[in-house]
């Protein structure tokens, strides 16, 4: 009940919590190189939404040695060609 209050005290005086907005991740160096080499990627990547393209960044930059990222780079080439999120298959 004490939350309640505090809440309605809080709206009164026009105190608001705000959410933050998503901060932009980097594009990791190995994925740009392929955008250069692959103007078609690099286009069909544009297209997706940012999210899908931020899961596909992080997915990338999450691993720490250059070979496993261009290992992921080239697993998910195909599904940004195709226009597919990373995770699309589990919604």
């Amino acid at each position: 009940m004490q939350y309640i209050y505090e809440a309605i005290k809080n709206s009164e005086a026009g105190k608001e919590l705000k959410a933050e907005k998503h901060q932009p991740v980097p594009t990791a160096e190995p994925l740009l190189e392929a955008f250069k080499k692959n103007i078609k990627l690099k286009d069909a990547f544009g297209k997706l939404t940012s999210g899908k393209q931020k899961e596909y960044t992080l997915y990338i930059n999450e691993a720490k040695q250059e070979a496993t990222k261009i290992k992921r780079i080239e697993k998910v080439i195909p599904m940004i060609l195709q226009g597919v999120g990373l995770h699309d298959k589990y919604k």
